[in-house]
């Protein structure tokens, strides 16, 4: 029967923790132990959450057949703590995808927001769209009917200059193209980066931010504006979604790289 250690002060487990990853302390056996025990690359954040909330003292589940004893030397403990938190980095981390860019234009950071959740969880590359003029927030005043966004969305051959444009996107089989959605569409300089290049064998999937308006007329105008080999439906999110939103509409997309 395993020996289970509940250590209750938290600056204890702190301290400890801080002083074994200075350290490296194990033995080679421990080592052995603790390749064996994290060959199959099993342990997740949620592991991580469980074992220190029973370290500190506080209400689990029952944790009695859990194979957090990485070091094996049957007891759990900091030392395994910090072991299985490695390791749960390092199963977490997306490998890096050189086949897919994040594209995004983002003027309050709600975009970006969103397209920063998507880097982290595809490992891909990204590129932010940068106005050569700046928006202010009075070119964004959606009650003034002159304001230089009202003016742009309402004329569809403006092409507001790009500050510093990608030099290419040929390697890439898969762009997300993110954007705020200004007057029901998409911003004219999102226009400006589809003509730069040449999307005929890319895969291109939107997604926008916006309080309430859709999607689709945007879709509807990308598809319209360049030829692209295929263009998957997009998303729409609110200012407030979450990392798990972002990875659930993620994971039911289908893409299928060269």
């Amino acid at each position: 029967m395993k020996k289970l250690i509940s250590v209750i002060a938290s600056g204890f487990l702190m301290l400890t923790a801080s002083a074994l990853s200075q350290t490296g302390a194990g033995t080679a056996a421990e080592t052995d132990a603790v390749s064996a025990a994290t060959a199959a690359g099993r342990y997740t954040a949620e592991n991580v959450r469980a074992l220190q909330d029973f370290l500190l003292g506080k209400e689990t589940e029952d944790l009695t057949d859990k194979p957090y004893d990485l070091n094996g030397d049957e007891v759990w403990d900091v030392f395994d703590l910090c072991l299985m938190k490695g390791e749960a980095e390092k199963n977490s981390a997306p490998e890096p995808d050189n086949s897919t860019i994040v594209v995004y234009f983002s003027r309050t950071g709600n975009t970006e927001k969103i397209a920063e959740y998507l880097i982290d969880i595809t490992g891909a590359d990204s590129y932010v769209i940068e106005a050569a003029v700046p928006y202010t927030d009075e070119d964004i005043e959606y009650n003034n009917s002159t304001c230089r966004a009202n003016q742009e969305q309402n004329d569809k051959t403006v092409r507001p200059e790009i500050a510093k444009p990608i030099a290419s996107i040929d390697s890439y089989d898969t762009v997300f193209l993110g954007y705020p959605i200004w007057w029901g569409q998409e911003p004219r300089i999102i226009d400006t980066f589809l003509e730069r290049y040449d999307f005929s064998d890319k895969t291109v999937i939107p997604f926008c931010t916006s309080g309430s308006s859709g999607i689709s007329a945007s879709e509807r105008n990308i598809a319209a504006l360049v030829p692209i080999g295929k263009q998957l439906t997009g998303k729409r999110f609110a200012a407030s979604a979450k990392k798990e939103d972002v990875k659930a509409w993620y994971d039911s997309l289908e893409i299928k790289s060269k």
